[in-house]
């Protein structure tokens, strides 16, 4: 293993990596513009410039490969007025839009300016004006912000494999463009916003929509399909504006989908169910009068601590359970080997793990045709579900219905008891990916008027039919559910699938 000396301090690094990124990995910030841990070094905004023992001149360290005794030094006179010189050039053309630009206070030009601007500007002739327009349905160009890093150009070309942008046009005219009948319009095309290191790009969705340093970030897991990509949403009054891809090797890297990433619509939408109509112990009252002609029609966006309990209930009054899931298109793989799934659902491995692999819904409908089951309880956490018809025609046919979901649909309509649910964003839990991952996730806001997590009126409904004891937090229920694992345990990056409870009653008939 190659031993270099950054600053004085002796590391061990692997043959062949580059300069840069064994830097940031320890903890030398050096600053760039550039280069981004998950593309392909290109060396052309000379920002990274460092001093090293076996060249008389400084080098770009986001191409410099470690080599043994290398010695390398990231601070000095020398260093600084170089990035200062490089800053100034930058700088030259770049508009004093701050005040308006989405990028304020996330920006990477805006922050190295604070350290390496020289002061008052020495360029007296006039700024180069440059084209602003859409670059596609999702994203929107400043080409006046634009540096030319050909950060969004190396996205297209090697992480999706479309090829979109390119770089038009040359020198200080220069900018990140699109072919006037190719527009960028890939299934990834909003990561190029997070990429972009000044203001150039921006997600037409959240533009003008918050200041960063007025919203709060919290970590979570994304549901739109079973890959559950690890993301931070932006918040700001009680709301969510935005998802960003979370880097995670082990799950989705530094990347996420655009249909992830845009599927927050709904959680405003005037169809959300805001009003119940009976309760927990109507439910209790009736499955307890009911037992052993109960169904139970869960869907695999629930959370393990929601399917848990419903395990629970279909034990206590002798019920079965069946399970509704959403496929949709095909398998989508970009050039870099990123996957977009065609199932639509959170948790099915996790249904999967708690139930068997069996996990139709036909079981059920069955006994509701033949007469042996007379009351169903429908828990739904995947919005605008086209319902299958065999359910549609199961819900007329049974003499009780309860529902519990986030939107308004026909089977609400028609419910005699009805509970407005927590959307994933509104409640605590866990899901597991379809590679056998347990992740988080968290409260991000209030649920709507009387929305409730699908595990607290659970709970009540298994403490009135004396089942459990009390109502805890959907932590408490994943304890139960997996001894010796805790959300801590989980962590921000999620953990490998624990074993669960041996002691839990099997279910009467595991559909």
């Amino acid at each position: 293993m190659p031993k270099i000396k950054v600053d004085g301090q002796e590391l061990e690094v692997a043959p062949g990596r580059k300069l840069l990124d064994v830097l940031e990995e320890h903890g030398t910030h050096v600053p760039h513009f550039c280069w981004h841990p998950g593309l392909k070094p290109h060396g052309n905004c000379r920002m990274c410039l460092v001093k090293v023992n076996n060249s008389r001149k400084l080098e770009v360290s986001c191409m410099y490969p470690c080599t043994d005794n290398l010695e390398v030094t990231t601070k000095g006179p020398e260093i600084e007025a170089a990035r200062k010189t490089v800053m100034e050039f930058l700088l030259i053309n770049h508009p004093l839009d701050c005040p308006i630009c989405d990028k304020a206070g996330e920006c990477m030009l805006q922050d190295h300016t604070y350290k390496y601007r020289h002061g008052l500007s020495r360029f007296h002739e006039d700024k180069v004006i440059k084209e602003t327009k859409d670059l596609g349905p999702t994203v929107r160009i400043w080409g006046n912000r634009c540096i030319s890093c050909t950060r969004c150009i190396r996205f297209t070309d090697d992480v999706v494999g479309t090829g979109e942008l390119s770089l038009v046009n040359r020198g200080d005219h220069g900018m990140a463009d699109v072919h006037p009948d190719v527009p960028l319009d890939n299934p990834m095309s909003l990561n190029v916003v997070d990429i972009c290191p000044v203001g150039a790009l921006i997600d037409k969705s959240f533009l003008f929509q918050a200041r960063v340093w007025f919203t709060e970030r919290i970590e979570t897991t994304c549901t739109s399909c079973s890959r559950g990509c690890n993301v931070t949403a932006t918040m700001h009054k009680g709301e969510v504006k935005r998802l960003q891809p979370r880097r995670n090797d082990d799950v989705n890297g530094f990347w996420m989908c655009d249909a992830g990433r845009l599927d927050i619509e709904w959680l405003k939408s005037p169809a959300r169910l805001r009003t119940a109509r009976g309760g927990a112990k109507d439910v209790a009252d009736q499955l307890r009068s009911a037992a052993g002609r109960v169904g139970i029609i869960l869907s695999t966006s629930a959370t393990l601590e929601e399917m848990f309990l419903a395990k629970q209930l279909a034990t206590a009054v002798n019920g079965r359970i069946g399970f509704v899931s959403l496929d949709q298109g095909t398998r989508w793989v970009s050039k870099s080997g990123f996957a977009i799934e065609t199932d639509k659902t959170a948790n099915r491995r996790g249904a999967a793990t708690l139930f068997g692999k069996n996990l139709g819904f036909e079981d059920v409908t069955a006994g509701i045709h033949s007469g042996d089951l007379t009351h169903l309880v429908v828990i739904n956490a995947i919005p605008n579900l086209a319902w299958p018809e065999d359910i549609r025609d199961a819900t007329k046919k049974v003499s009780w219905l309860a529902v519990a979901d986030v939107l308004e649909s026909d089977l609400s309509t028609r419910a005699a008891v009805v509970i407005p649910s927590a959307a994933w964003a509104e409640k605590d839990g866990t899901i597991v990916n379809r590679d056998g991952r347990v992740q988080r996730l968290r409260r991000l806001h209030d649920a709507p008027g009387a929305a409730v997590s699908d595990a607290s009126w659970l709970q009540e409904v298994l403490v009135h039919l004396g089942a459990r004891k009390t109502v805890v937090s959907a932590e408490g229920v994943f304890r139960e559910a997996f001894p010796g694992m805790d959300y801590g345990k989980v962590g921000n990056m999620g953990s490998a699938l624990p074993a669960i409870a041996t002691d839990v009653p099997a279910n009467t008939v595991q559909k």
